[in-house]
């Protein structure tokens, strides 16, 4: 945790410099459910909305929502592959999107830490396909002892970097995060979701999003 600290304050002087063209803010709930298909195989689907409360426009609006399903496979303890599908109700747009990701996480202790590397492919109507591929590594600690119990918090930070081939442009992604284990079978995170989008072309575009995430498992 202590080498992660330092970068994200630099991360957000970065963001700071860098951060002068376009702010958006609002809204980002999102419900995630999950079903064990077998020992090594779960199913997830999720809903996420977005709502602006803050723009160029200084108007409230709702920006989109997707829906997902994901094909999770477990391949060791530390290691599985995603295999899912999205579909972006945007406006009056419908975007599709196919993904895979290869996950692997590591303990330490107390501290849980994740990595995901994924590749995405987007599919609209009358547009050029396009793709984009991302990495993100997260950390996740207990307020209390070495896990985390029913009815305990925890916090989770994450930073992640979106690479788009067809604009060859870069979006980092900051998500610090605090979790509550409400039971075994579901728990909640409140947290931010900072964007700096654009970052290669030095026409920089900020989102801060505010993430409320409820995780329920439904075995």
């Amino acid at each position: 945790m202590k080498k992660i600290v330092p970068f994200v304050f630099l991360f957000f002087c970065v963001a700071k410099v860098y951060g002068q063209s376009d702010f958006d803010t609002g809204f980002l709930p999102k419900v995630v459910l999950s079903t064990k298909v077998s020992d090594k195989m779960n199913w997830v689907h999720s809903a996420e909305s977005r709502a602006i409360i803050y723009d160029d426009k200084y108007q409230f609006s709702h920006n989109l929502l997707d829906l997902s399903s994901i094909l999770s496979l477990k391949t060791n303890l530390n290691q599985s592959f995603n295999f899912g599908y999205i579909i972006r109700f945007r406006n009056s747009e419908i975007i599709h999107r196919t993904f895979q990701h290869y996950n692997f996480v590591n303990q330490f202790s107390s501290i849980k830490v994740g990595h995901r590397l994924a590749f995405e492919q987007f599919y609209q109507t009358k547009k050029q396909t396009t793709f984009r591929t991302r990495y993100r590594v997260s950390a996740e600690k207990p307020l209390n002892g070495e896990r985390v119990d029913v009815k305990e918090f925890y916090i989770k930070l994450g930073n992640e970097y979106l690479y788009d081939f067809k604009a060859n442009d870069l979006e980092i992604r900051v998500t610090p995060n605090l979790g509550f284990k409400a039971s075994k079978k579901d728990k909640i995170e409140f947290g931010l979701d900072y964007r700096l989008g654009r970052f290669l072309n030095n026409n920089t575009k900020n989102n801060l999003w505010f993430r409320t995430t409820w995780y329920i498992s439904i075995d």
